[in-house]
């Protein structure tokens, strides 16, 4: 249960760091009146860096559970 609670807190973190720039964004458009181009570039970094985050996150759990698929079965042993 506890780890399942983690994954959904880390879910709910890259979620958030997905949309919360475009947020922020819409924001800005309104209080400079720019149309959208805040909006677009808030969720294009969003995208950006809640992916990056969420590869890297997915890299991280697969290494300490030892199911790195590019690891060869020769470094294992030694």
């Amino acid at each position: 249960m506890a780890e399942a609670m983690s994954w959904v807190s880390r879910v709910m973190t890259v979620s958030l760091e997905m949309v919360l720039p475009g947020i922020a964004g819409r924001w800005v458009d309104g209080r400079l009146d720019t149309g959208s181009v805040f909006t677009f570039a808030g969720f294009a970094m969003g995208m950006v860096v809640g992916i990056y985050h969420l590869l890297s996150m997915t890299g991280a759990a697969s290494k300490s559970a030892g199911d790195d698929p590019n690891s060869r079965e020769e470094d294992r042993e030694s």
